[in-house]
């Protein structure tokens, strides 16, 4: 097959995000009227008045969730983020860096079918709630969370999840309460509890389907329709307590996200759905109070990723400050999984001393039969100059097709791999992420290799070579290259398959043919394990958590690592990696941990930093009434307080303070 590259310019209209103007461009499928989720940032503007604005020009094409309501609508913030739901010729208006609403920064989730969306929603129920004495709000955003598991209960027919937000179904045309999905609250919980009972045992399959979160006879996929499911598991470490101890004291928030956005996380963002998630459990957790004060909060939010600019001032870490301090009166803290990608193969690290003129190539290895797209980021050193250097130049070779023209680090630059019939099969694109980033970024977006529609175009697999090369950029600066994540989670249909680097010069195994978890001393290879902590934990103020195997005592080998990518914007206090370490697998042969399975009753394994994060919530919601210091300062304290000795020499970028002992009994 014939490939060949074309080269255009963007214009004085050049897109603000890469992926959603890749994705848009090529979603030919749709007609324009669907329903798409987006996260925008608005800039020194009220969502009263960006609605206002858009509506004006596109009157019947935006809806702004019933979650933010007047409160939230008036104000005129500096910076805020908020999620919508918009047609297509509206984001394309909004992608755009020369807009007129306010708009500095657009992620684009999934096509949101109609029959989810409810636009004559009422506001939610935000009247207080009167909690015990030592109470600590447990909230949780994940997919598939089996709220009706016993864990989760006091006794057979009450519940302790006292709100959760089921994202991914129709609404209930009763209590329309929400814009999206469904609002459940502790009565109705219960009352499913009690009609569902019977002889003292739940019908769980006919709970689930009235909650929404299962449809068989409808064809949507729910990860609670298998034995085990990411949601239930990781609740069940961070709040789940035997029935039979009557526990009032840890009341649960929780909000269930669609699985498309977990499924394909190539090029669907998952922020739209974390950000109306997050939205809504705030309101939630401000109204639980002991004597008219509120009672503190533990978050849980085990996901990760391989991509975004890795120095703490990307969306979503901005996204999570904003949760754990918009409420003054109330104590949040939150933890996160410092990522599994230590042996992915996902990251670069480039940099020119004046001996490598002709540039450094990176191996790209694209898999036979992924369904999903892949992209590769490469991130610009910071810059305070308006516009910044040109730093490099980069080109790109697929398989069994042309080196495509030059890329430069300067806003419209764009070029597009065309195959024999005209079909765009990958993208190479620069923008340029604004302040507090302020770092341009290169992004090359790969279609899939596959696909059950015949009429969808298809990239080559195989090697894709990226040549990067010096321009006006310093020795020591560096030139961070991140693969988004591209693979299937277990649990979930096979679709898509992770791409990586395949540089010769990268060294897998050790002496004895074990994978090494660090780089080997003065390696060559710009193919690096260090620096693959997670995109989404390098915020400031989130524990964040690194995995350990308990029998052998040594960090698990997936649990990756930093450093950070520090830059004049990074928030302090700074980190290096993780805060501490905890049991992510018993032995490299029993691998992960027990904890509840997505029915009543059974015990099921999981491993990763996703399970690892989890613990420590459950032992932060014991300590945070009584801490008068930082969450981060706390999980130091209790590294020598419950202390899991680790090989000396492991060092602080994938370990942290250290590890932490701490078993899970289901009790306080």
């Amino acid at each position: 097959m014939a490939y060949r590259w074309r080269s255009s310019s963007t214009g004085d209209r050049a897109p603000i995000d890469a992926l959603t103007y890749t994705r848009l461009a090529q979603a030919t499928r749709f007609q324009g009227t669907e329903w798409w989720s987006v996260m925008l940032e608005l800039t020194d503007i009220s969502i009263a008045e960006f609605e206002a604005r858009v509506t004006e020009d596109f009157p019947g094409d935006l809806r702004v969730p019933s979650a933010y309501d007047a409160a939230d609508r008036e104000p005129r913030e500096d910076r805020r983020f908020v999620s919508v739901f918009a047609r297509q010729i509206v984001i394309n208006a909004l992608n755009s860096t020369e807009n007129k609403y306010g708009v500095a920064n657009v992620h684009l989730g999934m096509v949101t079918p109609d029959a989810w969306l409810a636009p004559d929603a009422t506001a939610p129920d935000l009247s207080p709630i009167e909690v015990p004495k030592g109470s600590v709000v447990m909230g949780m955003i994940d997919d598939g969370i089996g709220i009706a598991h016993e864990l989760f209960r006091v006794g057979s027919e009450t519940t302790r999840v006292a709100f959760c937000a089921v994202l991914p179904t129709e609404p209930d045309p009763n209590i329309a309460d929400s814009t999206q999905g469904r609002s459940l609250y502790a009565s109705e919980i219960d009352l499913y509890l009690h009609l569902f009972t019977q002889s003292g045992l739940l019908d769980e399959d006919r709970f689930y389907s009235r909650t929404g979160q299962i449809a068989y006879a409808g064809g949507k996929f729910s990860p609670l329709s298998l034995r085990r499911s990411h949601g239930t598991h990781v609740m069940g470490l961070s709040a789940g307590f035997e029935p039979e101890l009557n526990d009032t004291t840890r009341p649960i928030i929780c909000a269930v996200l669609p699985p498309r956005v977990v499924e394909d996380t190539s090029g669907i963002s998952l922020l739209p759905a974390l950000c109306l998630a997050l939205h809504l459990l705030s309101k939630q957790a401000s109204r639980f109070q002991y004597q008219g004060a509120p009672v503190p909060m533990v978050m849980n939010f085990s996901f990760g990723n391989f991509s975004g600019p890795h120095d703490g001032t990307s969306e979503v870490s901005r996204l999570f400050e904003w949760f754990l301090t918009c409420d003054s009166d109330q104590i949040r803290w939150m933890t996160l999984p410092a990522g599994n990608g230590n042996l992915a193969r996902a990251h670069a690290e480039v940099q020119f001393d004046g001996s490598c003129e002709d540039g450094v190539t990176l191996d790209l290895r694209v898999l036979p039969d992924d369904r999903t797209a892949s992209h590769v980021e490469i991130w610009m050193p910071f810059s305070e100059c308006d516009p910044p250097p040109d730093y490099v130049s980069v080109t790109v070779t697929p398989p069994f097709g042309p080196e495509s023209l030059t890329i430069d680090a300067k806003v419209g630059q764009q070029q597009a791999l065309h195959d024999h019939d005209g079909n765009v099969v990958a993208t190479l694109l620069y923008t340029f992420e604004p302040a507090p980033t302020a770092r341009g970024l290169i992004t090359l977006a790969i279609e899939p290799t596959a696909s059950l529609d015949p009429t969808h175009p298809l990239a080559p697999s195989g090697r894709w070579t990226l040549c990067v090369k010096p321009k006006d950029i310093a020795p020591d600066d560096t030139i961070q290259v991140w693969i988004r994540r591209d693979e299937t989670l277990p649990g979930y249909r096979p679709g898509g398959r992770q791409s990586f680097f395949d540089n010769g010069d990268y060294v897998r195994f050790g002496p004895f043919g074990a994978p090494l978890p660090v780089d080997p001393p003065d390696t060559p290879s710009p193919i690096r394990r260090a620096g693959t902590f997670s995109g989404f934990a390098c915020g400031a103020s989130p524990i964040v958590i690194a995995a350990y195997t308990r029998q052998n005592q040594q960090l698990s080998y997936y649990s990756a690592a930093g450093p950070l990518t520090i830059t004049p914007m990074t928030p302090v206090p700074y980190r290096d990696g993780p805060d501490a370490a905890a049991e992510g697998d018993q032995s490299l042969v029993r691998w992960g941990v027990l904890s509840a399975g997505s029915r009543s009753g059974s015990y099921v394994r999981l491993n990763g930093t996703s399970v690892a994060a989890p613990r420590v919530a459950r032992d932060a919601s014991n300590a945070i009434t009584d801490w008068t210091g930082t969450a981060r300062e706390w999980i130091a304290q209790a590294v020598l307080d419950q202390p899991f000795d680790l090989p000396p020499g492991t060092k602080p970028e994938r370990m942290g303070h250290g590890g932490i002992s701490i078993p899970i009994r289901w009790s306080p």
